[in-house]
């Protein structure tokens, strides 16, 4: 089965876990593993979905062993688990890191839809994040819309700043990588 007949199966069967109809292009994903580099210690991917942003981030030379996955979605676990050898596979929301995942991230890549969640749960999966985060580490988020993908109220809470990418119209659709991180 391909990624696209999996994801528009999954897509089918369960919506409000899945919320595009297809997965993040390769462009969009080398943009966003573009913050990857191959002598960070730890690294966590959320809302992995069919592993495409994952596959761009391995391509960096990044060693399997040293990605956590975090995806809500069972049946992606398992085709997590075949096709990325090595890497951990957590089959829990990104909030859930902090219970499991490894400490001192030197990078958080998020697919999870951020922009249509309410304060509080962007705030649960940010605080997560950034607890699990080396100080100053980068959290990095795609977005579809106009508008940054954390709300002003979370940013603020949590200090954060940002940098914004080119628009990527190789994307379906169109997308923008948001660079996140704590201020001092």
């Amino acid at each position: 089965m391909s990624d696209l007949s999996l994801f528009l199966g999954q897509f089918l069967r369960r919506p409000s876990e899945i919320r595009s109809l297809v997965p993040t292009g390769r462009a969009a994903a080398r943009e966003m593993a573009r913050h990857v580099r191959p002598e960070m210690e730890a690294v966590a991917e959320i809302g992995v979905g069919t592993g495409t942003i994952t596959k761009a981030i391995l391509a960096r030379g990044l060693p399997p062993e040293r990605l956590e996955l975090y995806e809500l979605n069972a049946a992606f676990c398992g085709r997590l688990r075949e096709l990325f050898p090595g890497t951990h596979v957590h089959n829990l929301p990104a909030q859930e890191m902090v219970n499991v995942g490894r400490k001192d991230l030197d990078a958080v890549i998020s697919c999870v839809p951020t922009l249509p969640l309410p304060d509080e749960i962007q705030s649960a999966i940010l605080g997560a994040a950034l607890k699990m985060m080396k100080p100053g580490a980068p959290f990095v988020q795609i977005t579809y819309g106009p508008l940054p993908p954390l709300s002003d109220a979370v940013r603020a809470r949590f200090g954060l700043s940002h940098q914004k990418s080119r628009r990527i119209w190789a994307n379906f659709p169109p997308a923008s990588i948001y660079v996140f991180r704590q201020l001092g």
